[in-house]
């Protein structure tokens, strides 16, 4: 359980460094919100495993900075939604 988890944060942190990159490309916003989709599931997985089985329990977990670095593209589409009206 213990391999399958570090997968999952590994796979959390990287899709959301990944979404938050393709977001200094104007044309890569698209491929951002589905690498921090992907992202966004791998961290979901993380943090229930993780509680479920009572694995890790420190504060600052990868399934956390994985679920704050796939939310930026989301967070960049609603503040120039806002902008723009």
């Amino acid at each position: 359980m213990q391999k399958s988890l570090r997968v999952f944060g590994f796979l959390s942190i990287g899709f959301g460094s990944i979404a938050a990159l393709l977001c200094l490309f104007p044309l890569g916003i698209f491929f951002a919100v589905f690498a921090g989709f992907l992202g966004m599931l791998s961290s979901t997985v993380y943090i229930f495993v993780g509680s479920r089985y009572q694995i890790d329990s420190k504060k600052l977990t990868p399934g956390l900075i994985g679920i704050a670095l796939s939310s930026i593209p989301i967070v960049l589409i609603v503040i120039a939604n806002f902008t723009h009206h």
